[in-house]
């Protein structure tokens, strides 16, 4: 999935079920070594105003094998389809039916 693609995904299953959150978005630049697992231009949304009030951050970024790579809040992925995204919005936020996510990724045999 594109940057694009999954901040797409995530902020329509956000906004689903939270929809008076509120968010900011912007690019930034690792410093020359990297920040931890990211390196390079680095792609985060942040989301406000949960009924809880906790504030989540989504970044999208590159590692320095120039693999995508997401963290949301304390969650991470490398190259994440819809599926992996379920995951985390699950564990995260509790969106998504745990039965759903877990046999869409299972291998049918055909």
């Amino acid at each position: 999935m594109t940057t694009e693609e999954i901040q797409q995904y995530v902020d329509a299953a956000v906004r689903g079920k939270f929809p008076d959150v509120t968010t900011e978005s912007g690019e930034m630049m690792t410093s020359e070594g990297g920040d931890g697992r990211f390196l390079g231009k680095v792609i985060a949304t942040r989301y406000s105003d949960f009924p809880d009030g906790r504030d989540l951050y989504l970044a999208i970024g590159e590692t320095k094998h120039q693999r995508q790579i997401i963290k949301f809040g304390d969650s991470e992925c490398l190259a994440p389809g819809e599926n992996e995204l379920d995951l985390l919005l699950l564990k995260e936020l509790g969106i998504g039916d745990p039965e759903q996510i877990v046999s869409s990724g299972e291998d049918d045999g055909e």
